[in-house]
């Protein structure tokens, strides 16, 4: 019998026994602890969604706050194809149905006839403005005096400013020529020739732009969230233009050109936002044509001197003028 309960076998058996017995009640014993774990992992993983549904709708609210003024600007920008713009126009055309076809309505009856096909007509109108504009921009020169970049800078700034704002468009060109004046004198320690420094230049500019935005982002500001980049990459290019009036005049008259440039900008991006003069071209393109001729060919045929040149050589005018009518009072006087 004793060797029988010495038997390894025997005593594994009653261990195994023992083991069934009791597993039961530990079960039972720790079954609460374990629904409780499970409830309080439950409520946390509840307690930590819910918490991530708070923050992702606090970070919902202004990122739909923020698409909806991109659309609204998307929407009232004359230069994007994606925006309601082209739809205005379009449906102006249609609020404005013209007759069968003639001389004086091939263009109408041909823009109709693209805008119907898919075109832009905020396009088109564009196109038609455009050298509207730069005839405004010789006259300016032409005849008023105004110094400028060129005929094409300007209207082309002219544009950026309107896809920017005009207020934006002028921050970002103030700058630019801040950034670029700041760098010159820099660089001239350098003693670069003129194309890495003007790539130097042109690196400053883009990281006074990029702090500008960056700056303007964290504080919201709905200016700095509207603009695009090509309206951006038109301003920063005029920092060459500017390096370049450096070469050839003094830092003086090359502000000066770029502010008589800036000012040009400013009055064209004002006519190309009106929404009168844009319903007009679009409705009478050949009148628009027809007066873009008219009026270079008026600017062509004027030889005199300047309005600004008046207003400067004023005293020297009314000496001469005051010279001849003495001169003409002598000879009368002798005659007599």
């Amino acid at each position: 019998m004793l060797r029988i309960l010495e038997s390894p076998l025997i005593w594994f058996v009653g261990f195994l026994l023992a083991f069934l017995a009791f597993a039961p009640l530990a079960t039972a014993q720790t079954a609460p602890t374990r629904v409780g774990s499970v409830a309080a992992s439950l409520d946390e993983t509840e307690a930590s969604d819910s918490a991530t549904a708070s923050e992702g709708a606090k970070l919902a609210s202004p990122s739909a706050e923020v698409v909806g003024k991109l659309q609204q600007k998307t929407d009232d920008d004359i230069t994007e194809t994606s925006g309601q713009k082209k739809s205005v126009l379009a449906a102006h055309l249609d609020d404005h149905p013209i007759g069968p076809v003639a001389w004086n309505n091939l263009v109408q009856k041909a823009i109709r006839k693209a805008v119907s096909n898919g075109m832009p007509a905020n396009i088109i109108v564009i196109l038609l403005i455009f050298p509207v504009i730069a005839s405004l921009v010789a006259l300016s020169r032409h005849i008023i005096g105004l110094k400028g970049f060129g005929i094409y800078i300007p209207a082309v700034l002219s544009v950026a400013f309107v896809s920017t704002g005009i207020v934006t468009g002028v921050i970002v060109f103030i700058a630019v020529l801040l950034s670029a004046l700041i760098t010159r004198p820099i660089l001239k320690k350098f003693k670069l020739p003129m194309l890495p420094r003007t790539a130097m230049l042109l690196l400053s500019v883009s990281t006074a732009i990029l702090a500008l935005l960056l700056v303007g982002s964290v504080y919201s500001i709905d200016m700095v969230l509207k603009l695009s980049v090509f309206p951006l990459l038109i301003i920063i290019l005029l920092t060459e233009n500017f390096m370049e009036t450096q070469l050839f005049n003094s830092q003086k008259e090359a502000l000066q050109i770029t502010f008589e440039t800036l000012l040009t900008a400013v009055l064209c991006s004002l006519i190309i936002g009106s929404q009168e003069i844009q319903k007009f071209v679009i409705l009478r393109p050949e009148l628009t044509l027809l007066g873009v001729i008219l009026i270079n060919l008026a600017i062509g045929k004027y030889t005199g001197l300047r309005f600004l040149e008046y207003l400067r050589f004023r005293d020297l005018l009314s000496r001469k003028s005051s010279f001849h009518d003495s001169a003409s009072d002598n000879g009368s006087q002798e005659e007599e």
